[in-house]
């Protein structure tokens, strides 16, 4: 069923229970009645999920001149409607609805985990007869069953509702969920008998209104009245969805869409990556306690005295010492970051983060911005690279209902994606997105509300690509730009002026940095690992901030452990230039705290504090020192953002930190290197966080390189074997996957697990390199 594009309309004013209400025309009448503080019932009518069906018939209202009772969900408003919804008659199918919904509910709401939070629950109370009829058996059925790993389905309690199945069918449109069987037998299922996986099933459980879909990590962990819900952020990608996060003795046990969605972000709806990443938190990676190295040996110490040896470290006068940003930070710690810096050593301290520099992206970046929602009222919606399925999956949502809603979807690029079924696909070979500018040109030139997603890593790569689609964008005065940014941190540092780390790389090189402070970085996994590597080897001390284990801790003179994004306040600006807040809704790790405070305390222990305590009062002063966020404040920001000025953004990060030169705008990069062109992958289940997940583990990815078949078959290898990849910066030994979707030519890089050494093959500045892959030795294998 496809959605219908918002038409506002003029005003109409009807009846209901004796009151005068207004509402726009074509307003269903149980949004109206909604919106005037009247509450008709509900359980299958879901705005999100498209047109209403009228499946439950829980809104049977009674409407003067009309005959029979009628659906509310599915009723549009009309000039001197008169409507009842408390009257006698209504009252009496609402009961009777109420009773056949639950003749055969098992009515186990002191053990379901929905009770407390139940629909179903409320509007019995609320609505319901107050006594049941019925005294016959009620149907029983095995319980619960596995729809999948992650979402468990009682089949006892589903009122056929559609809600899931519409979901799967007609927003995630995977296709997967139906019912089978019929009448009282009816059963959700899906339509191959296999389990239901994708990006986004868990918002299945969300939408259910009565407990019927719950999620096992979360199956009879915790009750509603002894949990507290804490409104958030994900910091999964940069898309930056709003969720909402339990915590019940301390600890994070589950996490939500919001039940009031932010409509400029996510709408709602969050991917299962973000959904179960919070079992991480208690990974047996995570650092838990500071660690010292001194004469003594390595021992843990209290994060008091862990700080005093910090701070003596860092105040020796004359001292050079560089700080280099990971992900996620929020810009309060990267604002700190640089405060701390003119506070240390010789008080010229280098701040650095990591990232793409960007080069020949500044016109792009220049253009006029778009938020999430945008896309939804666009004609045209034109992917440049990436691929959204994966990197920014809530986009990919955004782009399916686009398209329903009768835009024109394409996508450029050499990827095969998820949403190529669904949308035009501009397919270019590996290294030549240029090819598909001709083709974009003619899409943006006929459209009226064009929007132009584009992959911050892919248009890095091929900056005569970026400067052309810059030029297409610009020609088009209605076009708007929504950036793929590739970390989370990134679009906020960048508007406080940080730029990338080349020039502190090649400072530790030149044995120019006497002491490194990492904080969320660990760059001898990051893209020219062993080049970082050796340079950090040269480096006299090291401090490390972290919340994992990191290829640093060990080496590390001192290691500070820090609160995860869960546990963590501050602000991450999203890829769309939206400001939000985190906030903190735990803090399972005693001996951890944030980086925030940790600068904060450190600038106390250097005898030269910043004024601030917390993370409001550093958010303001970095508010009146930098532009992109001037005016914005804590009160502000509220629970949904807000948009921070990106035309004031600071200009490409290699401008700031002198790695310009490398490529200008137009100027067409060659690999380096000899093979196979690589092209970078970001499968959205196999990142470091999803491999900490003990609640992802069934759909956890691997690392792995992929072929082409003729490819494969000309090097002698087939799926699952072992090949070493090779490129200038590196070398592993990964998984092979033989896709016939994949481009001849070259080489997939599945990358994300830190530990498998696959993104320190990759270039620094984001610029393409070639891969030399070959059959793995048995050696090589077994290591």
């Amino acid at each position: 069923m496809a959605d219908a594009p918002d038409t506002p309309g003029d005003m109409v004013t009807l009846n209901v229970n004796g009151r005068t209400i207004e509402a726009p025309r074509g307003t269903m009448l149980v949004d109206a009645a909604k919106a005037a503080g009247i509450e008709i019932p509900i359980f299958c009518y879901e705005p999100r999920l498209g047109a209403p069906i009228g499946a439950c018939r829980m809104c049977l209202v009674e409407i003067e001149g009309m005959r029979g009772l009628q659906t509310a969900c599915s009723t549009p408003v009309a000039p001197d409607m008169v409507v009842h919804t408390e009257s006698e008659v209504a009252k009496d199918a609402q009961d009777g609805v109420l009773e056949l919904l639950l003749a055969n509910h098992p009515l186990d709401c002191p053990v379901c985990d929905k009770g407390g939070e139940c629909p179903l629950q409320d509007r019995t109370f609320r609505f319901g007869p107050g006594e049941t009829r019925t005294v016959e058996p009620k149907l029983h059925f095995p319980k619960p069953l596995d729809l999948s790993p992650l979402v468990a389905l009682d089949r006892e309690r589903c009122i056929a509702c559609y809600r899931c199945v519409r979901f799967s069918q007609e927003v995630a449109e995977d296709g997967q969920l139906t019912f089978q069987e019929r009448g009282d037998h009816a059963e959700i299922a899906t339509f191959s008998g296999d389990p239901y996986e994708g990006r986004f099933t868990g918002n299945t459980i969300d939408l259910c209104p009565v407990g019927a879909l719950t999620s096992n990590p979360y199956r009879f962990v915790s009750r509603p009245w002894d949990i507290k819900n804490t409104p958030s952020v994900c910091a999964g990608c940069s898309v930056g969805c709003n969720l909402e996060a339990t915590e019940r003795d301390n600890e994070v046990k589950r996490l939500t869409g919001r039940p009031e969605p932010n409509f400029a972000v996510e709408e709602g709806w969050i991917c299962d990556r973000g959904r179960w990443a919070y079992p991480a938190l208690r990974s047996p990676e995570r650092i838990e306690a500071p660690v010292l190295v001194d004469a003594v040996g390595r021992r843990k110490v209290l994060l008091d005295r862990a700080v005093k040896e910090a701070a003596g470290m860092l105040g020796a006068p004359g001292l050079r010492i560089a700080v280099l940003l990971g992900e996620p930070i929020t810009v309060e710690a990267g604002f700190l970051a640089t405060e701390f810096a003119e506070r240390a050593g010789n008080g010229r301290g280098l701040v650095r983060r990591m990232g793409i520099p960007g080069h020949g992206l500044d016109a792009l970046r220049a253009l006029p911005g778009a938020q999430m929602d945008h896309i939804d009222g666009a004609d045209v919606v034109v992917v440049v690279g990436g691929d959204p399925c994966t990197q920014h999956p809530v986009a990919e949502l955004r782009l399916r209902k686009a398209r329903r809603r009768g835009a024109r979807v394409a996508l450029a690029g050499p990827r095969p994606t998820a949403l190529d079924p669904a949308c035009e696909v501009i397919r270019t070979t590996p290294g030549h997105l240029l090819d598909a500018a001709p083709v974009i040109a003619e899409m943006l030139g006929a459209a009226e509300r064009p929007i132009v997603l584009w992959d911050e890593a892919d248009l890095a790569a091929e900056p005569g690509a970026a400067a052309t689609l810059a030029q297409e964008i610009e020609a088009v005065p209605a076009a708007r730009a929504i950036e793929m940014a590739s970390d989370v941190s990134g679009p906020g540092l960048r508007a406080l002026g940080i730029a990338t780390a080349g020039d502190m790389l090649t400072a530790m090189e030149a044995d120019e940095v006497d002491l490194l402070v990492t904080i969320q970085a660990d760059p001898t996994t990051g893209p020219e690992g062993a080049r970082w590597s050796q340079a950090i080897e040269g480096v006299p001390r090291l401090i490390e901030m972290s919340t994992y284990r990191t290829g640093l801790t060990d080496r590390a003179d001192l290691v500070l452990p820090l609160l995860t994004a869960l546990e963590d306040e501050g602000v991450l600006v999203s890829m769309a230039g939206r400001a939000q807040r985190m906030r903190p809704v735990a803090r399972e790790c005693a001996g951890a705290a944030s980086a925030w405070e940790l600068l904060i305390a450190l600038t106390h222990r250097l005898g030269r504090p910043v004024p601030d305590r917390t993370p409001s009062q550093a958010f303001a002063r970095l508010a009146a020192q930098h532009a992109p966020f001037a005016g914005l404040d804590y009160r502000e920001l509220g629970t949904t953002g807000a948009v921070i000025r990106q035309s004031a953004v600071p200009g490409a990060g290699a401008s700031a930190g002198g790695e310009a030169g490398a490529g200008g705008a137009g100027a067409r990069r060659e690999p380096e290197g000899e093979g196979l062109l690589v092209i970078p992958c970001r499968p959205v289940f196999g990142d470091a966080t999803a491999h900490r997940s003990d609640a992802l583990a069934s759909v956890v990815e691997p690392t792995r390189v992929g072929l082409a078949p003729v490819d494969a078959e000309r090097l002698g290898v087939r799926t699952e074997a072992r090949v070493r990849i090779a490129t200038p910066h590196g070398q592993a030994v990964l998984p092979l996957e033989v896709d016939s979707r994949l481009a001849e030519g070259a080489a997939y890089l599945f990358t994300g697990d830190p530990h498998r050494g696959a993104t320190a093959l990759l270039a620094m500045d984001g610029g393409p390199v070639r891969a030399v892959v070959s059959v793995a030795q048995r050696e090589e294998v077994s290591t």
